[in-house]
């Protein structure tokens, strides 16, 4: 008996577990290959917001086990006066991860362990979500193929680890649907940790989350009849549960966030029409597209960047969208209209908050994205890239599809051969461009850096911003600036005064009011003859670096206009 259970139960993680992980694994490195090659050499990701999730694995690892301090505030960047992290895309799920990672593996290994991960368990969640609905297993394995390997999360891919991190969406959903199905306690605290789960990885998927499941209870309601199902017995303690669950997690970093946007405003140059979806891009391929030259003369005329426009959904999955549709009384999946729902509202609130067709504004009418992100709930105005609702598209329309492929393999052996199509149809249409492979390596002036004694700031003039931060991860030593992701007024008021110092070259000032040591310059700066004291350590290539503290301690001084 026992052996029979143990038997079953193997079974059972093997086919809902390993074998489904195993599919998207490969499917992964059949997509992206040859880059599985590079895993021990190279990042990858781009050698921009690429490098800054380096960072962040670095910086709540240090934050944590060495520092022992929140993550979510550092003076290691914006030095001395430091900054919150609050609204940096710091995604510190990934960041937990990377600390036991760390231990065994290097940064560079590390950052792509998360990769093949976020990709792998975004299709084993999708999975788990579409056959809870459907009890179909191929197509329920086809769905999470659709949601993973989507060309909305390959252009992500690229370097916004915070984007990549979708895995725990569908997981959410799924929990969340179980809870107002069937309660109980142990899901009501699922449901509130897998939440938790997806605002570790990025704010905007946790606002599509919350939304998603207020149109869930909604929907039960009108199926129901029963506005107020949810107050009956039965779902008392595990929706009570659930509730102390997101306030005692993520509600406490929603009021941190909400309070400090209030308080010291997060400053954005992201604009939402810049960022909203054009109304053909669902139909046509973009620039992630392994055959993006054909397609060039339509995404090249889009706004903003093609990692945010490339959200092609593709016409294998349009066409089971409308197939499903019509054969929709042959659906044994009751919630399907709130899958067609969730489908159609994420894609009309993408569109931002005007029309855009080929790349152009075509009408000043206002649309719905404004009328509720702008209007009727304040808060929501954080939410300025519009075009990323798109992502709620791909996992409802993934779940759509997992039913469609149901009825074509259950019925006659023309639609059989029908599905076959469609397979090789997506599988064309979902090829993405290899993506950026990216290896730094570690120049000298670097490498002094990290061997000079003590923990003194040091200011780098020389390097791109994200590679000054890729660099802190080497010499360790908090830094003035620093690449992030969105940084308070009054963070930005005092780089301004800092700056200042610097382009009038008052170096000695850097060291004894804003303890400042190290500076990093090109050599066409004169440096050494504002204060003879100054002593250069390192000068090749161009490069300067010098010791701005070499005749007297450097300190900050406290009352000081720019801290």
């Amino acid at each position: 008996m026992d052996t029979t259970r143990a038997r079953s139960r193997f079974q059972t993680l093997t086919m809902m577990g390993a074998l489904p992980a195993l599919v998207y694994f490969l499917v992964f490195v059949l997509l992206t290959f040859p880059l599985i090659r590079s895993f021990s050499t190279h990042i990858f990701a781009d050698a921009g917001d690429g490098l800054q999730n380096v960072w962040n694995m670095w910086w709540v690892n240090k934050a944590i086990t060495e520092l022992g301090q929140n993550p979510w505030q550092t003076s290691y960047l914006h030095f001395p006066y430091g900054v919150t992290l609050l609204g940096h895309t710091l995604n510190p799920f990934n960041g937990l991860m990377g600390i036991p990672l760390l231990r065994v593996l290097s940064p560079t290994q590390a950052h792509n362990v998360v990769i093949i991960f976020s990709f792998v368990v975004a299709g084993l969640t999708t999975f788990w979500l579409a056959y809870y609905l459907t009890r179909a297993y191929w197509p329920s394995i086809i769905a999470g193929c659709i949601f993973a390997f989507s060309p909305y999360h390959f252009a992500h891919a690229e370097g916004h680890m915070n984007l990549v991190s979708l895995e725990w969406i569908p997981l959410f959903l799924l929990f969340w649907m179980m809870l107002l199905t069937r309660p109980r306690l142990w899901l009501g605290l699922a449901a509130a940790l897998t939440l938790l789960l997806v605002m570790l990885c990025d704010y905007y998927y946790f606002l599509y989350s919350v939304l998603a499941a207020g149109f869930l209870v909604v929907w039960i309601a009108i199926q129901q009849r029963d506005a107020l199902f949810f107050t009956r017995r039965t779902y008392r303690g595990p929706l009570l549960l659930f509730l102390f669950g997101v306030l005692a997690t993520s509600g406490v970093l929603v009021i941190a966030l909400l309070r400090m946007q209030a308080r010291d405003p997060l400053l954005t140059d992201y604009l939402p029409q810049h960022f909203s979806l054009d109304l053909l891009a669902p139909f046509i391929p973009g620039g992630h597209w392994r055959f993006a030259e054909l397609t060039q003369a339509f995404w090249s005329r889009l706004p903003g960047n093609i990692h945010e426009t490339s959200v092609y959904v593709g016409w294998a999955v349009i066409a089971l969208l409308v197939y499903v549709v019509i054969k929709r009384r042959q659906v044994t999946m009751p919630s399907l209209p709130y899958w067609y729902f969730l489908l159609f509202f994420f894609a009309i609130m993408s569109l931002g908050p005007v029309l855009h067709i080929w790349g152009r504004q075509v009408s000043d009418i206002k649309l719905p994205y404004d009328l509720i992100f702008r209007r009727l709930f304040p808060p929501l105005r954080v939410s300025r890239v519009p075009l990323r609702m798109i992502v709620m598209v791909f996992l409802s329309a993934s779940v759509i599809s997992a039913a469609g492929f149901k009825l074509l393999f259950q019925r006659s052996r023309r639609t059989q051969i029908a599905a076959a199509l469609l397979l090789v149809l997506l599988a064309v249409e979902y090829m993405p461009k290899p993506l950026p492979q990216t290896r730094i390596q570690e120049p000298d002036y670097i490498t002094l850096l990290h061997s000079l004694p003590g923990n003194d700031a040091v200011v780098d003039t020389v390097s791109r911003a994200p590679i000054a931060l890729y660099y802190q991860t080497i010499h360790e030593k908090p830094m003035a600036f620093g690449y992030v992701s969105r940084i308070p007024a009054s963070t930005a008021a005092k780089d301004k005064v800092l700056r200042a110092v610097i382009d009038a070259g008052r170096y000695t000032e850097l060291c004894h009011r804003y303890g400042i040591r190290y500076l990093l310059t090109d050599s066409k700066r004169d440096v050494m003859s504002t204060d003879p004291s100054i002593k250069a350590l390192y000068g090749k290539e161009g490069v300067r670096l010098y010791d701005l503290g070499a005749g007297a301690p450097c300190k900050i001084v406290s009352g000081d206009a720019g801290l």
